[in-house]
């Protein structure tokens, strides 16, 4: 009932933002700015802070577990939506594919992960990120536009996934930032999971009632939200640690990335479809993530 408690409060911070862009107090151009503080410095700094900590043989173990099965996982969840949405237009397609292949981890799955299972959770979501940023510009580029759309150089443009590197460095090494710098990251970090949410909530006033009634992109809710993380939960059978599994289950739970409607416009795609599938899952997760969390 705690944790219930926490992720109602991360989503009340949402609303927050979605009243702020309805009563005009925030326009686009004050989002814009306090989506780049996120993640061009509170999300790194988030991430760096997390991943000072003691290392150990079974901590390396499962976060490379986390890396190589989040690949796998955004790997066949691609595959099935790809086959799934074969009847739809070549530009339809790819961002019904990319939709339903990987989630909001980095910025809503941090505050939720925090929430229901405790800061030391932080570095299993840190590596699912890194694997996400992986996948993202290469399988899920390729689907946009066949290899020659794969741009794995974009991964050093990617401020998280460059303080996952650096985080790693120090913890696979055990050095560790002087005192002010890490007080700094600290401080900047505890701001990522409301100002996270706060975005998040704005990001919703373009959702319209219509929105319920597109079949696919409904199907793509149904697929993101319910039964990928429930496919997720089947690990929970086999000899993986709690914790892998709960932090597999929680980052692949979030709805869709907003990442797919960047690379739609980039690659010439539905751009306008990729918003309301980020916008509707958003709106859903409300519901089907304090459910979900009553199965770990």
């Amino acid at each position: 009932m705690q944790v219930l408690m926490q992720v109602l409060t991360l989503f009340l911070l949402m609303l927050c933002g979605f009243g702020a862009v309805k009563g005009k107090l925030m326009d686009e151009k004050g989002i814009a700015g306090l989506n780049t503080l996120v993640l061009s410095f509170a999300q790194p700094c988030l991430i760096l802070s997390s991943m000072q900590r003691d290392r150990s043989p079974e901590l390396i173990r499962d976060l490379m577990l986390v890396f190589i099965f989040t690949c796998l996982i955004i790997g066949l969840s691609g595959i099935i939506a790809h086959r799934l949405f074969r009847k739809e237009a070549p530009d339809r397609r790819a961002v019904l594919t990319n939709l339903s292949m990987v989630s909001n981890c980095g910025f809503m799955g941090y505050p939720v992960i925090t929430a229901a299972l405790g800061e030391d959770a932080l570095i299993y979501a840190a590596l699912y990120v890194s694997a996400f940023h992986l996948m993202s510009w290469t399988m899920c580029a390729y689907y946009f536009g066949g290899r020659e759309a794969m741009r794995p150089k974009q991964l050093l443009k990617s401020p998280s996934l460059l303080a996952v590197i650096l985080g790693m460095v120090l913890f696979l090494t055990g050095w560790r930032l002087p005192s002010f710098v890490n007080n700094t990251a600290a401080m900047l970090g505890e701001t990522t999971t409301p100002l996270a949410m706060f975005i998040i909530g704005s990001r919703l006033t373009g959702l319209k009632k219509e929105h319920l009634t597109d079949k696919p992109l409904l199907a793509v809710c149904g697929l993101r939200l319910i039964l990928f993380p429930l496919a997720v939960l089947l690990l929970s059978f086999t000899p993986l640690p709690k914790m892998v599994v709960s932090a597999l289950f929680l980052c692949t739970a979030m709805p869709c990335a907003a990442l797919t409607a960047m690379m739609s416009e980039l690659y010439g795609s539905d751009r306008a479809l990729a918003s309301r599938g980020v916008a509707l899952s958003t709106a859903l997760s409300m519901v089907t993530v304090p459910i979900l969390l009553l199965l770990i």
